[in-house]
């Protein structure tokens, strides 16, 4: 399913129904937290390097998993089926890690940049 094109490499995520893959951004092979969250409201990370939200459909809450080159994960948080706004922010403090914040979301809305960053994401802008 995950086929990057020339916009997918341009704007840093492959989006489709239920699944989603972000470019984690440094080219090195290396380890990184990965935090999750389920929250009420998103809260930035002061660390953030890159921000952005786009709309998730949970499908199966217990089939949700994180995957990398090196590894994977069921997520285990008390997600239900429905739209949630997936928050990725790519931070670094003393190393790099990785943050997504599920926030429950009833609306529609459309998948953008939440700041401007050094790989070209403007503040605002659609993905």
């Amino acid at each position: 399913m995950c086929q990057w094109g020339e916009t997918n490499i341009k704007q840093g995520v492959v989006i489709h129904p239920g699944y989603l893959t972000f470019d984690p951004i440094p080219d090195d092979a290396f380890g990184a937290w990965v935090k999750l969250a389920l929250k009420e409201a998103f809260i930035e990370d002061p660390n953030a390097q890159r921000r952005m939200v786009v709309p998730f459909d949970v499908l199966d809450p217990g089939k949700l998993e994180l995957l990398s080159v090196m590894s994977d994960a069921a997520i285990e948080l008390p997600l239900q089926a429905g739209r949630y706004a997936l928050y990725f922010e790519i931070c670094e403090d003393e190393e790099v890690y990785y943050r997504f914040t599920f926030v429950h979301e009833g609306e529609k809305f459309q998948a953008r940049y939440l700041m401007d960053d050094e790989w070209g994401g403007k503040a605002g802008e659609a993905l």
